[in-house]
């Protein structure tokens, strides 16, 4: 594929032109939303995946979709500590 065609363009939290084939992460938690504003128990949700597959996209998807049904969302960036100590 010639590179300026491609749609493809990496960057952290940088929404792509279509979430493709995340429709069913978008869903599931699309229902625990759901479930949680009933009161009701829901699945939790783990993302993972190498570098770039898109998790921080999906996560910005999902926060969105929270507000938009009156949820507060919070935005955590782990820090590095500068030692760990094992006990």
């Amino acid at each position: 594929m010639d590179p300026r065609d491609n749609p493809y363009a990496p960057g952290t939290g940088s929404p792509p032109p279509e979430l493709a084939g995340r429709d069913e992460i978008i869903e599931r938690a699309s229902v625990a939303l759901d479930r949680i504003r009933a009161k009701r128990a829901a699945r939790s949700l783990i993302l993972y995946g190498l570098r770039g597959v898109g998790k921080t996209v999906v996560l910005n998807k999902i926060s969105l979709d929270a507000k938009a049904r009156g949820f507060v969302t919070v935005r955590l960036k782990p820090q590095r500590s500068a030692r760990f100590q094992a006990f």
